[in-house]
């Protein structure tokens, strides 16, 4: 038979204890209604810095038919989506690049970003080599320097698919280097 309880033990029924029971899961459950939407800020906002860009910009310049057959280098501009952490730039300008046709399926392409400090070269006039104007620098036709230079080395070469070169469209690897160091170093 059941005993009657004493005083001090409590009953199943006892209203403070189903308070607390009431309350844990409430507190339980409203944690995980916070938490869930809480992480999701957090790794939304700091995915970005966990995520590398493998992949270097291949781009299409031009037609093999734009460029001059006499091997007179060519300045192209390279238009680009750009994404930063959050935000999309689509169709930007994001450098240029001088494509010089050196026979039937030979292109060179050259980011026309001096070596030394980053400015824009030009073509000289004559078409026979590429200056710099922020330090007078110049750079032969090959891209090689040309007498006493304050680059610390030539004009960078990129990348020409061969490939899509053979039917006659011009694509490149778009890449900046580091400027005022000696080794091709990508940014």
């Amino acid at each position: 038979m059941n005993e009657p309880l004493s005083s001090d033990e409590e009953s199943p029924n006892d209203p403070e204890r189903r308070q607390f029971l009431s309350k844990a899961v409430s507190f339980v459950f409203g944690g995980v209604v916070v938490a869930v939407p809480v992480g999701a800020g957090l790794a939304t906002l700091l995915s970005p810095l966990g995520i590398k860009n493998p992949e270097k910009l291949k781009v299409r310049l031009a037609s093999l038919d734009d460029l001059p057959a006499d091997g007179t280098p060519k300045l192209f501009q390279v238009v680009a989506e750009r994404k930063d952490a959050w935000t999309k730039y689509p169709n930007k300008p994001i450098g240029s690049v001088f494509l010089r046709r050196k026979s039937e399926n030979e292109v060179v392409a050259f980011n026309s970003s001096c070596p030394h400090a980053g400015c824009s070269v030009d073509l000289s006039k004559n078409g026979g080599e590429f200056n710099c104007p922020c330090h007078a620098s110049t750079f032969d036709i090959e891209g090689g320097i040309v007498g006493k230079s304050v680059s610390p080395r030539g004009l960078d070469e990129l990348e020409v698919d061969k490939e899509l070169l053979k039917q006659g469209q011009v694509w490149i690897t778009f890449v900046n280097f580091k400027a005022g160091v000696t080794e091709k170093i990508e940014v």
